[in-house]
């Protein structure tokens, strides 16, 4: 029996096990240059958008797809930060985020696999997942969430573009193991 998902053990262990991902220490105010700045300065946010950029470009999709699903990774984030706002915070917010880590690794392990359901599963987890991203700093914003969306949606789709283009370059199953690698690095206490 093969295993053609193997960072999914590693990721079940390290959000079962880690301690809260405290990517999210409050912002200053609702300015453009606090949501421009945190996607790079938040390790779990520059993580997972750059992986997410290298899990398009493993995709066998037309560039068509590739805008399409960095499109609705960014509404995603966009939602989750709106409702965050309106919502307020709740416990889990932050094992979802460690837990986005793992399943965008094992997405970018899956795109190199035959299996079209499960990778379709991985991608959608992928892109829903990056709600709670947007969701924890929702709770968090002060003021207008307006200028920091702004911002935050700039660094995000910059980081996709950086991503996608280190996935060209190194196409291989083996991004994930380094995607996964740097993920347990971020949780662990």
């Amino acid at each position: 029996m093969r295993i053609s998902f193997i960072p999914s053990v590693g990721a079940f262990a390290a959000t079962t096990m880690a301690s809260p991902v405290f990517a999210h220490p409050g912002h200053e105010g609702g300015s453009f240059s606090a949501g421009l700045t945190h996607p790079v300065t938040g390790l779990d946010h520059l993580v997972m958008l750059i992986a997410f950029g290298m899990l398009t470009a493993c995709l066998s999709v037309s560039w068509r797809g590739k805008v399409t699903l960095m499109l609705a990774a960014l509404a995603t984030l966009l939602l989750g930060l709106s409702a965050g706002k309106v919502f307020g915070g709740f416990g889990g917010v932050e094992l979802a985020i460690g837990a986005s880590l793992f399943v965008v690794s094992g997405a970018i392990w899956q795109s190199f696999n035959r299996s079209k359901p499960l990778l379709n599963l991985a991608v959608g987890l992928s892109v829903g997942l990056m709600f709670f991203h947007g969701y924890a700093h929702g709770v968090e914003s002060t003021g207008s969430v307006l200028p920091f969306a702004g911002g935050m949606l700039t660094a995000a789709a910059g980081l996709m573009v950086l991503g996608l283009q280190f996935g060209r370059a190194l196409s291989s199953p083996w991004l994930s193991v380094g995607v996964a690698s740097a993920s347990a690095l971020i949780l662990l206490p």
